[in-house]
């Protein structure tokens, strides 16, 4: 089988022959090869990200830019970004308020930690309402097409809907802490606030469920230690559900990228029609072996990721990383539902040769 047909063969409950190779090189290819970094994403095809998946042997599937844009069809609506000096700055304007993040880079983790988060308190939601209301969505399948036919056999894109309600709040614009105050002291206006980003996702995904990808992602960066299982309930099953109805009835898959603590998420997950759980961290870095990770799911559920960040780098030797790899693929042997991939990105210290690695262990112990 090619590779992107054993991560087809994944999705539709078919058993490959070996367990798909998939890997998010962007961040480890932008540190490691000096490219300059910028939160907007790439704009076309990035061929030596391209080259290096061709070096790997392994399948591509996010980080390749906007598959869609997304503007405000108002004039009162202005969206405004920019990096200088190091600062990577966002201004929204409405007519009920300006909104303002700082992102910085550090050069260390190559990476833009958040400075100022957009959202100082749920005085802000009103903006952010009046916003999402306005946004139009415009598919860019061009941008798709150029990345499939650049990675060939290597290309299985996941297009992706911005952060739901609660993951715009809690993992992305008002942090924790404060997301967590305004759900116990103001929980009206956090549900008003949830309600309208979800809204403008369902529309964004009404205007690109025909286009040509197969699975969608949603970047909600679900961490059960913070997430429980009251706040899901809350916030998240509904929209979860029907996501992955409206996918389902249009014959593609949901997957939701959890890159967090996963006990607990993976069966609440399961049981909203969600196909795929991406970016999972098993034990040492979090709590579940990757056999408690399926025992939770249950056999449908597909899992995807397997080697933590501290087993990837330099930190753990090379007998350790292939001891993760191999326990990773032992669940094979319970249910073909399983993807190897590094816990979130391949870390930026990432020995190369362990990247290099990865197909001849598969080919050894995941066929």
């Amino acid at each position: 089988m090619k590779p992107n047909e054993r991560v087809q063969a994944v999705y539709s409950g078919r058993q490959p022959d070996q367990v798909p190779l998939m890997l998010d090189l962007s961040h480890w290819y932008k540190k490691n090869m000096h490219v300059p970094f910028n939160l907007s994403g790439f704009t076309e095809v990035e061929q030596g990200l391209v080259n290096l998946h061709k070096q790997v042997g392994a399948v591509a599937y996010v980080e390749m830019g906007g598959f869609y844009t997304v503007l405000p069809d108002d004039p009162e609506v202005s969206i405004r970004s920019s990096t200088q000096d190091g600062i990577f700055t966002t201004r929204i304007s409405t007519p009920l308020g300006t909104l303002h993040e700082e992102r910085v880079f550090n050069p260390d983790s190559y990476s833009y930690g958040i400075r100022k988060h957009l959202l100082d308190s749920t005085a802000d939601f009103q903006a952010v309402e009046f916003l999402m209301e306005r946004l139009q969505c415009r598919p860019r399948w061009d941008h798709y097409h150029a990345w499939q036919t650049a990675l060939g056999d290597l290309a299985y894109p996941y297009a992706q809907l911005p952060y739901s309600g609660s993951g715009y709040l809690i993992s992305r614009n008002m942090g924790v802490e404060k997301t967590v105050f305004a759900v116990l002291d103001e929980p009206e206006k956090v549900r008003r606030l949830v309600d309208a980003v979800n809204a403008c996702n369902l529309r964004i995904l009404d205007a690109i469920i025909d286009g040509p990808f197969e699975t969608l992602i949603i970047s909600d960066n679900y961490d059960s230690n913070v997430q429980t299982r009251d706040f899901f309930e809350r916030y998240v099953r509904d929209y979860y559900t029907e996501i992955a109805r409206r996918l389902h009835a249009a014959g593609k898959y949901l997957a939701i990228h959890v890159d967090g603590e996963s006990r607990g998420v993976l069966g609440w997950l399961a049981e909203c029609g969600v196909d795929c759980a991406d970016a999972l961290t098993p034990a040492p870095m979090f709590a579940h072996t990757p056999a408690e990770m399926r025992a939770e799911a249950g056999p449908q559920l597909i899992l995807s990721g397997g080697i933590p960040a501290t087993i990837f780098g330099p930190g753990a030797s090379d007998d350790e990383f292939v001891e993760c790899v191999k326990r990773w693929l032992d669940t094979r042997l319970t249910s073909p539902r399983l993807l190897l991939a590094a816990g979130d990105q391949v870390p930026t210290d990432a020995p190369f040769h362990r990247i290099a690695m990865l197909p001849d262990l598969v080919a050894r112990y995941g066929t």
